[in-house]
This record gives structure tokens, sequence and C-alpha cells, in this order.
């Protein structure tokens, strides 16, 4: 599948670039202090964001700093002005102004896509009030996410019973989420879609790259399991019958795949905007050292069943696929009360 065509016209940020494109406008900073992970991330998607959720507007002819990303778009190359005075710019954003209305005219037609959906049907099945707290904490996460990419209008939130959307926004801050107490299946129905996946670490079948790259919506229960519920996730389906119940999976196991709710959303959102559908390398980008090793443990259990032992050669296989250090690799093994033997220098020189 070709995926080029997909992210440009399904990122915000080119929504942005767009306008610029047609207005002649080439470079561009900002006299509002953004956010520094964002901009690092991609500083036209930042902008974009901030004026469909926070407002403000566009001034043509102002002044910015050295140029810190360079983006290729329609045969022109766009600037974007890091904070400063020292050099001439065609646009600059502002607090004040309008531009978020004229940017919406260039966002794709219809209804957002894809959405970002998460399920609050069985909020109520949790019991501790840190549950409650890691719950809230990961939603916010999620729409942070989501900004990297696209923007809060491709967020859902449903099942939402009377009080959810203030409780959130208690963490969300300004945002443009959308709340429905309906359940996911007739809000989805209402808002069109046709295809959408069910990320359940139960169902039978694999997330693939076309699921991916097809899907109009990805739905994630929210559920933390501190105190574990067996198919919680799977019960979810009985609001969506029609929706594709998937797994995400590392060769072929959900050991070591992060289960938070912003993790999941990552993983679907890398491996449709920036691996063409490669859920792997998305789940590798998405993983913490914690995640790795614990699927290191199990691989170094298994490998050392009846031993007591492994060489550094696991290693040297292990971190083709996993996103692991030889300290860690150490780490894991410690934990699975197993041995490493052999020389551990011809596997840092074949890093080298």
């Amino acid at each position: 599948m070709t995926c080029l065509p997909r992210v440009v016209e399904e990122q915000t940020r080119y929504a942005l670039l767009r306008l610029m494109h047609e207005r002649g406008w080439e470079s561009i900073s900002s006299r509002s202090r953004l956010s520094s992970s964002r901009l690092a991330h991609n500083p036209f998607q930042e902008i974009a964001v901030r004026l469909l959720v926070w407002g403000g507007g566009l001034v043509e002819r102002g002044c910015g700093g050295p140029v810190k990303h360079r983006e290729a778009y329609r045969g022109k190359i766009f600037r974007y002005h890091g904070w400063g005075c020292s050099e001439p710019v065609d646009v600059v954003y502002t607090h004040e102004g309008r531009g978020a209305e004229v940017l919406v005219d260039y966002l794709p037609y219809g209804e957002p896509r894809p959405l970002i959906v998460i399920d609050l049907s069985q909020l109520l099945e949790h019991r501790l009030d840190s549950e409650y707290a890691s719950l809230r904490s990961q939603v916010a996460s999620t729409l942070g996410v989501l900004r990297l990419f696209l923007w809060d209008a491709h967020m859902l939130v449903t099942s939402a019973r009377p009080g959810v959307a203030h409780w959130l926004s208690l963490v969300l801050g300004r945002a443009r989420v959308a709340f429905t107490d309906m359940p996911t299946g007739e809000a989805l129905e209402l808002l069109g879609v046709r295809r959408a996946v069910l990320l359940d670490p139960s169902a039978d079948e694999e997330l693939s790259a076309r699921d991916v790259l097809t899907a109009e919506a990805f739905i994630i229960g929210g559920i933390v399991d501190k105190i574990p519920r067996p198919g919680a996730t799977a019960a979810l389906a009985r609001s969506v019958p029609w929706a594709a119940r998937r797994r995400v999976t590392l060769r072929g196991s959900v050991i070591g795949v992060p289960n938070r709710i912003n993790s999941i959303a990552e993983i679907v959102l890398r491996a449709r905007y920036e691996v063409c559908g490669d859920v792997e390398e998305a789940i590798r980008r998405a993983m913490s050292p914690h995640d790795a090793r614990l699927r290191a443990y199990v691989e170094i259990s298994r490998a050392a069943r009846g031993s007591g032992r492994v060489s550094w050669d696991l290693y040297c296989k292990l971190k083709r696929w996993l996103p692991l250090t030889p300290n860690d690799f150490v780490r894991a093994a410690r934990m699975a009360h197993v041995e490493v033997v052999g020389d551990r220098a011809a596997c840092e020189d074949e890093e080298e």
C-alpha cells in the first residue's frame, strides 16, 4: 500500500502547509511559546493544533529566529523559524487575530478520520482510586499522542456518563475532544464509520498493516487492570459487533507490548503515519525499557529452560527486534534467575 497520499490527506499539519502554499508563504515563526516536545516532533503540526484548539491568528510579514525545521511539500521547502527576531518571515502565529476559521477550510473534507475511540462503558468496574487516577492520566496522554499527528476532533470518548467530561477536563486542559453517552457502536454508526477495529488482547486475529491503513476508527477500552479483569475488552465487542477484533502482537505474543491506553493509540498512529503499517516497528518505537525487559525476561526464561544459563548470543539475537540494551538484558536475566555466560564483547563489536 502507498502511504504518502494518506499522510498528506490526514495529518493536521498538511492543512497548514496547504494554506501556506496557497498564500505564497514559505516561512513561519511564533510569538507564543509552544510545546517544546511537540515542536521537536514537527513545528507545523504544533502550530496547526494551536490554531484549531487554542485559537489565535496568522499575521503576515514578521520576524523569527534561526531556521529550526524544513519540510518539503508540493515542490517547495517550507521553513519554521525558532524563537527570536533575527530573520524576516512571511507569517507569524500569534494569540491575537484570526486563523483557526481559515485553517478549518484546509482540513480534509467530511468527518474526521481516523477516530481514536475510548470506550468508558466499564468505568464503574474500577474499584481503586489509583485506577481512576491512572485512567484519567492515560486519557490525557492519549490526547497528547494524538496531537503529534492529528488534532482533538479525531478523539471520541463514548459511554461517557454525566460528569465524566468535567472529570476528564481537569487533566485534559483546553481540548476539543468529543464526548457522548451513546454506546460506541451507535455513535460510530451515527458518524458514518464503516470500518472499525476493536483493539483486544484476547482477539483471535493479529492487527495487520491493512487494518492499520484502512480503518476509520480504532476502539480502545477505557480499562485499567490493576486488578485483573480477564475478557474485559472482549465484552466491549457486544457494543460494536461489526467491528474487527484485533490483538497487537510482537513476534506473535502480546507480552511486552505496551498496554496503556495512550501506548496503544501511539502504536496505531505511528504504524499508520510513520512506518506504513509496520505494526512491529511501531511497537518497538512505543516500547519503554520496562516493556523490553519484560519481553526479554520471557525469551530468556524460555531459552534457559533446564540449564539455568544463557549466552550473550541470545542478546545478539534479541536486540535485532527488541529495543534492548546490554544492561537491560542482564537485568532481565536476573529477574529470571538465569546466569549470562559467554563473550559480551562479541555482541558489542557487532553493534559497532
